[in-house]
């Protein structure tokens, strides 16, 4: 019978850590945090902007659902990217709203507006003061669930032809 041979297999990811210009995943983490943080200022303007442009079009009361669709899921994927949990949470119970009622061809004006209301009162106060809203977004929440109770007609206004 023969000896066994030992080969020692280089793994790629292994060579391509110790070249030049290579680095580990602490190091990619470390360097995508620093980055991120560098942007934080610029996000959190477009957050500002996203909410002030659903202020207005809660008073034009004109625009389709899409749009506070649209600015709803923006407010949502900025606030993700810095795990900023609770404006997640109103913002996605904003979200399914609007497509609730693009959904059936009605709005409801006045919750979308207590929604922007909640985000706005969110994003204004610093994370270490807002343990206090964790109600307020549930009550967004039972809002938003509220027009999903009865499958017949919401309770939501038709919009204006």
């Amino acid at each position: 019978m023969s000896d066994a041979e030992i080969f020692k297999v280089r793994n790629r990811l292994a060579n391509h850590v110790s070249e030049p210009g290579g680095m580990t995943a602490g190091m990619a983490g470390t360097r995508a945090a620093r980055e991120l943080a560098a942007q934080q200022g610029k996000s959190y303007e477009a957050i500002g902007e996203a909410l002030e442009t659903l202020e207005w079009l809660c008073q034009d009361k004109a625009a389709p659902m899409d749009s506070v669709y649209d600015l709803s899921t923006t407010v949502l994927d900025i606030a993700g990217l810095f795990d900023d949990k609770q404006l997640c949470r109103a913002a996605y119970s904003l979200c399914e709203l609007a497509d609730k009622l693009r959904t059936r061809d009605a709005v409801d004006w006045a919750a979308i507006k207590v929604h922007v209301n909640g985000m706005r009162l969110i994003w204004n106060t610093p994370e270490a003061g807002r343990d206090g809203l964790n109600a307020m977004v549930e009550g967004l929440w039972s809002l938003t669930e509220h027009l999903s109770i009865d499958d017949g007609e919401p309770e939501a206004e038709t919009p204006a032809a």
